[in-house]
């Protein structure tokens, strides 16, 4: 049996999720093994599960909530619509992201001391003078 079934180091390897990862998953119930050891407590993970881990690692990278990837897995016929919505939510999120960012330049900006120079013709400058 256990020649046919990643363990969990080479689950972590092939998917780009740690170890820890992965027994948390377990413990969710978002990614069970396939098999664990009831004398050791090893878990075994079947090669059909490389791919699901594979895409929780990206969707986790990306920031997708557990509930979200969760609903991806369950119903794939659906997950380009949860894709594309969180997608939509990132990109506002960058956009107030940048809106901050240009506050706070705005703030730092004006902390620094600034000093313009210009250079004007001496006649210019005794007729403004003047004015």
């Amino acid at each position: 049996m256990e020649s046919e079934l990643f363990t969990i180091g080479d689950l972590a390897r092939a998917s780009g999720l740690t170890i820890s990862a992965l027994r948390f998953y377990d413990r969710s119930g978002i990614l069970r093994p396939a098999h664990v050891d009831a004398h050791t407590g090893y878990r075994w993970y079947a090669a059909e599960q490389v791919r699901p881990a594979r895409i929780i690692a990206g969707l986790r990278r990306v920031s997708m909530p557990l509930a979200e990837i969760c609903r991806v897995l369950a119903h794939p016929a659906g997950a380009r619509e949860l894709l594309d919505a969180h997608l939509c939510r990132l990109e506002r999120g960058v956009a107030d992201a940048r809106r901050e960012l240009s506050r706070v330049r705005s703030l730092i900006d004006l902390e620094e001391p600034s000093m313009t120079t210009q250079t004007v013709p001496s006649v210019a400058l005794a007729a403004a003078i003047d004015a």
